[in-house]
């Protein structure tokens, strides 16, 4: 199959290789599409001697060899519930603890075919942990701009894969300087960005359909909003296959004081409260929010916003199932718990992270410091 880039905005194309992350000429997004029209069955697009996200590699546009740890492949758990089955995907179980590392491997992959000696990422921790993971596994030098506020055990582990650490006041100076203080020959990978990041998510979709669960909804968390686009778009190629009879419903999940998409769809929210669990979904303008909303409408889904109040009995739910989520992943059985009489049929949760990484929320929710509000 041939590709391209092409600009969400301005529709301009680029070539495949173009250096860029976002369009050269109006600043928008860029995603990467497909010249062909797909044929053959889904086995044709499947190597069956890789297991994981590269099982998937003829769908990946990148000629080199991959930077892998083994992602991909995670496990699934189904629940029954009186009018639902649940398909609980545990993306925590990665190399790194969390569903980035999917797309980490694809734009680390991607920058050492290009050449890069130094690459460049934004995070409250997760994606900031993977990018240093798969950067170190390339021999690639990583740095990495986080907001001073982000878990203590996520900004160590950063480190301790050899990344440099820069600490800012905010998510959004972490945003904003990552991209203003690059250098010549280092290539930014940034999660909210970078088209080849969603590439990676597109492979838990494909995962489903493999392993023959049909889904009625999806619900996942969502601050950049890749992991949403990935799933959707994963479910439109299978789709463009004729594989996909009734596209499943996508749901996004927010944490309350942080919710542009909650808002886009339902107003502004007349609160100042804000989330001190949902510390993976800081990102108040995320660029592909026009896309997230489009995926959502199309799908018939909608947006649910969750509290610390309803995310912490949900997180000591999912562990006496035995599912060590983090706070940011549990906010989806949250919002199930909340909604789960507009929810129908067969629903995909991926729970994103582990609850390894992030001790003092797990003190929070399981009684030995109290919540409080920022």
């Amino acid at each position: 199959m041939q590709y391209h880039l092409s600009c969400t905005r301005c529709n301009r194309r680029f070539h495949i290789d173009a250096p860029l992350w976002k369009c050269s000429s109006c600043g928008g997004t860029l995603e990467v599409v497909s010249e062909d029209i797909a044929k053959g069955d889904f086995d044709s697009f499947i190597d069956k001697g890789m297991r994981g996200l590269w099982r998937y590699r003829k769908l990946i546009p990148l000629p080199n060899d991959p930077v892998t740890l083994g992602e991909g492949g995670t496990p699934t758990v189904m629940r029954k519930e009186p009018k639902t089955e649940l398909c609980l995907k545990l993306e925590y179980i990665s190399p790194t603890g969390a569903f980035k590392d999917r797309g980490a491997s694809v734009s680390v992959t991607r920058a050492k075919g290009a050449g890069a000696k130094y690459v460049v990422e934004d995070s409250t921790g997760n994606a900031g942990i993977a990018a240093a993971a798969y950067s170190a596994k390339a021999g690639i030098k990583a740095r990495i701009y986080v907001p001073s506020d982000a878990p203590r055990v996520k900004k160590m582990l950063i480190s301790a894969f050899g990344a440099e650490v820069v600490e800012c006041s905010s998510r959004d100076e972490a945003a904003a300087r990552s991209k203003s203080e690059l250098k010549m020959g280092e290539v930014y990978i940034g999660h909210m960005w970078d088209p080849f990041y969603i590439e990676g998510m597109k492979t838990i979709a494909y995962e489903v359909y493999e392993n023959s669960y049909r889904v009625d909804s999806v619900v996942v968390p969502v601050a950049s909003g890749t992991i949403l686009l990935g799933i959707y778009g994963g479910f439109r190629f299978l789709e463009s296959l004729g594989l996909v009879d009734n596209f499943p419903s996508i749901y996004a999940v927010q944490g309350e004081g942080c919710a542009p998409l909650y808002e886009a769809l339902h107003g502004r929210i007349a609160s100042s409260r804000s989330s001190r669990l949902a510390d993976g979904r800081r990102i108040k303008d995320p660029p592909r929010k026009d896309e997230i909303l489009k995926a959502i409408r199309e799908t018939g889904g909608d947006v649910f916003m969750v509290s610390d109040e309803e995310i912490a009995p949900a997180m000591k739910e999912l562990y006496r199932m035995g599912i060590m989520a983090e706070p940011t992943s549990a906010t989806v059985y949250a919002a199930f718990r909340k909604n789960e009489n507009e929810l129908k049929g067969r629903v995909l949760m991926p729970i994103t992270g582990t609850g390894m990484k992030n001790t003092d929320s797990l003190a929070a929710v399981f009684g030995k410091i109290g919540l409080s509000h920022r």
